[in-house]
């Protein structure tokens, strides 16, 4: 690649507190000077050394500032080169909502040392920006166990522009956040991960404007600067006009970045036995035995890489209080995150992390027992239950909302699900709408198919959620009946059902959690519980979840209209819609995630009478549990308990 002749390079990182000696050696020909991203002054804001021991710090900090203002003063007009090194990919989203204090480059370098299994590559969506208009060459090239992106540009461009494009590529699209947020400096980054919309201003300092109106929504302060967990506890407060004021928000930790702290990757059957987490030199770790699997900073954040590095342990044993004032907040931030991601945490009593995890996920720690994780599917429905509160109580999306109503903001309504039930069968109906009148935690309305019959042929019962009726002569494909439906539906999301299926109270609030933290267009659950009646005998088939695939169950889809829109609907077909419409999804560039399956129980009968008419022989092929009878896990929450005479 032709390089743009510079005087000058200027190098920031972001997420190396724990392993600095590899940020030496991660990007060749860059020998320094280094300066935290998170150190970097917000323009406006005064540099005071706050004693002796920042002065190689702030030497440091002085001479790469100095480094671009002499490039931006070079005869030649070109600026220098731009490096940003991120420890993970998790890394490089806390970099982008600071990606004003970059500076302006012809060359821009992003190292991203090492990212989990499952990442995508980092190819950058190239927005209408200014800067792509000026790009020369580009290199993307794996480097060990991270990426190497370098970026020639013919004049200089916002290096942060590059940086929020790369990182929106890496996670597959980026929606707006409200509200709108300021952040004081680098201190406040983890409060609003991937964001490119904020607004930074100096510590204490007022909001700079945004074309003539104020320049957010909600600005966080900083109430412990100088505290023992650095950015962990912070005032909210609303912006108004020129000053500040509104409701105060203390004490809460920083939010889980759903994009990188997730179940994605999740192991059925995990290798390796039971971790122990605690406190270490000025951090923690996670060790197995003599083995150090992972080492966190003292602020208590966890990355994906860090995930993926555990997935292979059964569990991880938390013990009660640690040792100082201020481990609480560290230790509990940890807990969070490694609920959120599904690995179930051992956690010996600890009043003060519980108050700062809240009621219901220190409820759902306190049923997590060893004798539990002994068995695979006992210890995945506590993961599901770990997972649904850490990313409900501490999600981003979720904690920002809170922050906006406790600040007397307006939010804006959940989205609503439409829900796709169509049926031939009249003696269905009741069921049907029983399965769907359970589902909890979602905005919800009820499409009703009535394909071949009419109203007055089927006692549809009365139900809380709003419905509507569509008829179609029996003679209409299947494919067309469901897009009559679709068009009748007002949801920001599609979801199709069975009639004859059972479906737990949160099969619809899962799906829309799965598709908050995998960003898919379409996302559904495997087929993993199947019942089949002729043999009376409910399988469980060995089906891999919580990953990016082509194919999820037919009766479990849930797409956004956007995605259903580009693909152009359900095909007219009487026969294969379901898999006609993941193609045609993925076809059109959407991805589809497919999420646990303990939420669903796919009913078989005959295979005559069925769109999809695999026999139900078929289904003993392969199996990894089987149990007499209809049985449900606990998830289901009917009653029933999973444990049966159990044949393997």
């Amino acid at each position: 690649m032709t390089r743009t002749a510079t005087r000058s390079a200027w190098g920031t990182w972001i997420g190396f507190e724990s392993c600095p000696a590899l940020l030496g050696r991660l990007v060749e020909g860059f020998a320094g000077p280094w300066i935290p991203l998170e150190d970097v002054p917000v323009p406006g804001m005064p540099v005071v050394p706050a004693n002796d021991a920042d002065a190689a710090q702030d030497a440091a900090q002085d001479a790469a500032q100095d480094a671009a203002q002499d490039a931006a003063q070079d005869g030649t007009g070109a600026i220098g080169c731009v490096l940003l090194a991120a420890r993970s990919p998790a890394d490089l989203r806390r970099a982008v909502p600071l990606r004003g204090l970059l500076p302006a480059a012809t060359r821009v370098r992003i190292a991203v040392a090492d990212v989990p299994s499952w990442a995508a590559q980092p190819l950058p969506v190239a927005a209408p920006g200014a800067c792509w208009r000026h790009l020369t060459e580009m290199r993307v090239a794996r480097r060990g166990r991270g990426w190497h992106l370098d970026a020639a540009f013919t004049e200089p461009v916002q290096a942060g522009d590059v940086v929020a494009h790369v990182a929106n590529g890496l996670f597959g699209g980026c929606e707006a956040a409200t509200p709108v947020a300021g952040l004081e400096g680098g201190a406040t980054a983890d409060w609003r991960p991937g964001d490119p919309n904020v607004t930074l201003s100096p510590p204490g300092g007022p909001v700079p404007d945004r074309r003539d109106a104020p320049g957010c929504d909600l600005p966080l302060r900083r109430a412990e600067p100088d505290g023992p967990v650095a950015g962990s506890v912070v005032t909210g407060a609303v912006f108004m006009g020129s000053g500040v004021a509104g409701a105060v928000v203390d004490g809460l930790l920083p939010p889980l970045d759903e994009a990188v702290v997730n179940p994605i990757g999740f192991r059925r059957n995990p290798a390796l036995g039971i971790a122990a987490f605690a406190a270490h030199r000025e951090g923690f770790a996670v060790t197995l035995g003599a083995d150090r699997l992972v080492r966190l900073p003292a602020s208590g954040r966890v990355t994906d890489v860090d995930i993926a590095r555990l997935r292979d342990v059964r569990g991880i044993e938390v013990p009660g209080p640690q040792a100082g004032e201020g481990r609480a907040s560290g230790v509990a931030r940890v807990v969070a995150a490694l609920s959120a991601a599904g690995i179930p945490v051992l956690a010996a009593p600890d009043p003060a992390r519980d108050r700062a995890l809240g009621p219901a996920l220190a409820a759902a720690l306190a049923a997590v027992t060893g004798e539990a994780l002994a068995s695979d599917l006992r210890r995945e429905e506590l993961s599901i239950r770990l997972r649904r509160a850490a990313l409900r109580e501490h999600g981003a999306a979720a904690r920002w909302r809170g922050l906006a109503l406790s600040a007397g903001l307006p939010v804006p309504p959940d989205p609503r699900v439409s829900i796709l039930l169509c049926t031939r069968r009249p003696e269905m109906v009741p069921f049907a709408v029983e399965q769907m009148e359970r589902q909890r935690g979602v905005s919800a309305e009820l499409i009703v198919g009535l394909h071949g019959f009419t109203a007055r042929e089927a006692a549809i019962p009365r139900t809380r959620l709003p419905i509507t009726v569509i008829e179609a002569p029996a003679a209409t494909p299947f494919g067309e009946v469901l897009n009559r439906m679709a068009a009748a539906a007002s949801g920001s999301y599609l979801a199709k059902v069975d009639d004859d299926d059972w479906y737990g109270p949160d099969h619809l609030a899962d799906l829309l959690l799965a598709r908050r933290y995998s960003g898919a267009d379409l996302v559904g659950s495997a087929a993993e519980f199947v019942y089949l009646e002729p043999l009376d005998v409910t399988i469980r088939r060995c089906i891999g979840t919580e990953r990016f695939v082509p194919l999820v169950a037919g009766g479990t889809m849930l797409v956004t209209r956007a995605a259903f829109e580009a693909a152009g609907g359900f095909r007219p077909l009487a026969r294969t819609v379901d898999g006609q419409l993941l193609q045609a999804v993925e076809a059109v560039g959407g991805r589809i995630y497919r999420t646990h399956g303990l939420g669903y129980v796919l009913r078989r009968r005959s295979a005559y009478g069925h769109t999809w008419r695999q026999p139900v022989q078929s289904f003993l092929a392969s199996y990894q549990e089987q149990w007499r009878g209809l049985v449900f896990n606990e998830l289901m929450e009917d009653g029933a308990r999973w444990r049966a005479d159990v044949r393997t």
